[in-house]
């Protein structure tokens, strides 16, 4: 079986590596490799796929809502999400499946026991945010807030959050328990940085779904600040596992791909 990551840029993945030694370790003789679409060739995507005679993908950034209508049916999660980042081939039919959200709540549950109770707030609005809402709504008692610069970036989402402007994010940072950075601001060794966490307490948890670099320059400031930080490893590692899963009914070997990833850290 083949299967691939789509996405632009897509040379810094690690998909790749954790999959192929997920195939290893379990004595399959699978394949999993990176694909760079440029948006302005996403309209050729089912050439693309077919061309390679793919069993299923994954999808990264920019593509979780654009491969929306290319697909034949979609996981109730992800039509409510409107993201899809995992595609399982059968019989020439795509389904979209969302597991970018489910994957980070069950490794922020392990760093975060209470979360059932926590105060959080998500920053960016985009596929990502989208899937990390809805699983957090499913389990939290409180409204989950999501701050994005641009306000109508929320009039596409099918289901309710608590939205606030960027802007005014530092007059209630304090309110929360958990704060969540899932804009890409910071990847390829960036320094830059969504918002200044100076001075915020330090009993806030600070997460970033980037795990490369390890630590963001967002996760820099807040543990020189004195808060704990949570990047987005654990997130990468179950959203694959669950993918996986998906494509083969087939549990992975969640140990190897989270030691292949680190390996490569």
């Amino acid at each position: 079986m083949k299967f691939a990551v789509i996405g632009h840029p897509i040379k810094h993945s690690l998909s790749p590596v954790m999959h192929n030694a997920n195939f290893k370790s379990l004595q399959l003789d699978y394949n999993y490799e990176a694909l760079d679409i440029n948006p302005k060739h996403f309209h050729h995507i089912k050439d693309i796929i077919s061309e390679r005679n793919l069993n299923g993908f994954n999808i990264t950034i920019p593509h979780k809502e654009r491969i929306i209508p290319y697909l034949d049916e979609i996981s109730p999660e992800a039509k409510a999400i409107g993201a899809v980042n995992t595609v399982k081939i059968m019989n020439n039919r795509w389904f979209g499946y969302n597991t970018d959200g489910s994957g980070f709540v069950k490794g922020l549950k392990n760093k975060y026991p209470q979360l059932e109770k926590a105060h959080i707030l998500i920053l960016g609005a985009g596929g990502a945010s989208k899937g990390i809402a809805y699983a957090l709504k499913l389990i939290n008692q409180n409204p989950i807030t999501v701050a994005n610069r641009t306000l109508s970036r929320f009039n596409n989402w099918d289901f309710d959050v608590k939205t606030m402007s960027l802007d005014d994010v530092p007059h209630y940072i304090n309110t929360y328990d958990i704060i969540i950075n899932t804009t890409p601001l910071g990847m390829h060794q960036s320094n830059n940085t969504v918002l200044n966490l100076a001075g915020i307490r330090p009993e806030i948890l600070v997460c970033d779904i980037i795990y490369t670099p390890f630590e963001t320059e967002f996760l820099k400031q807040a543990y020189q600040n004195g808060n704990e930080i949570y990047n987005g490893l654990d997130m990468f590692i179950y959203q694959g596992a669950e993918s996986f899963k998906i494509w083969t009914n087939q549990q992975a070997n969640i140990d190897v791909m989270k030691n292949t990833v680190l390996k490569y850290l």
